[in-house]
């Protein structure tokens, strides 16, 4: 077998590594910043079948204009001289069709039952120590406008067999007793599943390492080397690094690698941010939520519940913005009667940059002129549902064998 270099060590570099590794690889993985501490990190966890309509729709085009410059909204864009950000934003114009829609909904479909079931065997396995819970997701409707939008994305839900319903408050209460929400409706979608992403990688980290897998935290790579159309090499400020093949899983920061890689990678940061408040009585509830009108994902936890949202094209910036966080609290606050999330109970508050590419579908395969180069990015705000179905394509794309879905749609060289 071959010795193969991941560069980036998110959800999808660790699911990549444990795959590769178990196909017999010499597989060492490189990272900037401490193992798991980026986009993954903060991620609400879910897993998500439910969400079978690309980024790019209709909807969010209709909505987009409204939002975009409107600091409050759920997205925004903050206004900046940037060809690379025109270049996206007419690209995801041209895709916010319901032709769009319509010709990837079986592929997402696919691709995140996929990665269900593939976490469903890796929490079977011996090898990993971690918790999937399959609650569904309730998005939760205030307005009748969006209850009507959440009946169609049901029936469209329905015809692709997947398990779904419109549940009245009533039908809401008897799903979760304990707790009161501010709302009409909401759809529900049983299919959908959640995990705590960092226990997760925590738990891959674990086996790497005790399989001598070697996982290099802090170190950041610099520079690509290449000659006759192959990868010789990488560097960082240390050393070089040699091996057979490199798969380049460093979400947003693959985008810095593009242009020596002559790679097309049209990519945004889609900025998100999230917090936790420890559990109590106005929290006492075990389905996953997203708060339909203002885009906030709610997962509930053994002790606490994530709150996280936005989607704010502001460049590669990391920088926490209250008014954004205090946006998600509000939310909070509207949706789930009794509760009062104050300043002081946010807890290990974050942000995180997803990369989103403009037709909403990830990046995943082989490049077609650098022999061995593998990519794996552009996954949205899928990156955690769809971390082993990613791991599990890349290693069969290095093994030279079939993939059990057909991953064109993902072509790395599209644009």
């Amino acid at each position: 077998m071959s010795s193969v270099v991941i560069v980036g060590a998110g959800i999808s570099g660790l699911c990549c590594a444990y795959y590769l590794h178990k196909s017999g690889h010499e597989v060492s993985i490189y990272d900037s910043s401490d193992l798991g501490r980026e986009c993954s990190y903060g991620n609400a966890g879910l897993i998500v079948p439910s969400h079978f309509e690309t980024l790019a729709n209709p909807g969010i085009l209709k909505k987009g204009f409204k939002w975009m410059l409107n600091p409050n909204s759920p997205f925004f864009l903050k206004p900046r001289f940037d060809m690379d950000l025109v270049k996206w934003l007419i690209k995801f114009n041209m895709f916010c069709t319901k032709k769009h829609v319509n010709d990837n909904k079986y592929f997402l479909r696919d691709i995140n039952l996929y990665s269900l079931s593939l976490y469903k065997d890796l929490e079977k396995s011996d090898d990993l120590n971690f918790s999937l819970k399959q609650n569904g997701l309730l998005m939760l409707c205030k307005e009748e406008k969006t209850l009507e939008e959440e009946r169609k994305l049901v029936s469209e839900a329905k015809e692709l067999s997947l398990d779904a319903q419109i549940l009245s408050l009533d039908e809401i209460k008897k799903l979760e007793p304990n707790v009161s929400f501010n709302a009409l409706g909401a759809s529900y979608f049983k299919s959908d599943a959640i995990l705590q992403p960092y226990d997760f990688m925590m738990s891959i980290k674990k086996y790497l390492e005790d399989n001598n897998v070697k996982i290099y935290e802090n170190c950041e790579i610099e520079d690509v080397n290449i000659q006759n159309n192959k990868i010789v090499s990488i560097s960082s400020k240390d050393e070089s690094i040699s091996a057979d093949n490199f798969v380049f899983t460093a979400g947003i920061a693959t985008f810095k690698f593009a242009k020596k890689l002559n790679l097309n990678l049209s990519m945004e940061a889609g900025k998100g941010f999230s917090f936790k408040v420890d559990k109590n009585p106005s929290l006492n509830f075990s389905t996953p939520l997203i708060l339909a009108e203002q885009k906030v994902a709610v997962s509930p936890y053994d002790s606490y519940v994530r709150f996280g949202g936005t989607m704010m094209l502001a460049g590669v910036d990391l920088s926490l913005n209250d008014r954004r966080i205090t946006n998600i609290t509000k939310a909070a606050n509207s949706y789930i009667n009794n509760l009062d999330i104050k300043k002081e109970d946010r807890k290990d508050l974050w942000a995180g940059l997803r990369p989103c590419s403009p037709d909403g579908l990830p990046y995943i395969g082989k490049d077609k002129n650098i022999k061995n180069l593998f990519v794996a990015t552009g996954h949205a705000m899928m990156g955690v549902s769809l971390g082993p179905a990613t791991g599990k394509i890349i290693c069969d794309l290095i093994n030279n064998t079939a993939c059990d879905l057909d991953i064109s749609k993902m072509d790395i060289n599209r644009f």
